[in-house]
């Protein structure tokens, strides 16, 4: 099982900026980002963005599948691509 995402932005935050002083607070936005994808995860909007709705109906995955294995699928492909369509 994964660590707590909590866990996981705690230790990018202490990992990313050691200062005491002027913390770079991008710096610890983009390490927390990293720490998240490498975990697994992926920060995405609740809503899609224009576009992914419409990109991934159109790229539905063919063939039979069952609900769950076409659910499973079309929630993995939006998530990976949902940073195409967030402008």
């Amino acid at each position: 099982m994964p660590a707590p995402i909590e866990d996981i932005i705690a230790k990018a935050i202490k990992d990313a900026d050691k200062s005491f002083f002027n913390e770079d607070y991008a710096k610890q936005a983009k390490a927390v980002t990293a720490a998240l994808k490498k975990a697994g995860y992926e920060v995405a909007p609740v809503k899609p963005p224009p576009g992914l709705v419409e990109w991934a109906k159109d790229n539905i995955p063919f063939g039979r599948l069952r609900p769950a294995e076409l659910i499973t699928q079309m929630y993995s492909m939006m998530v990976e691509n949902v940073r195409r369509f967030d402008k």
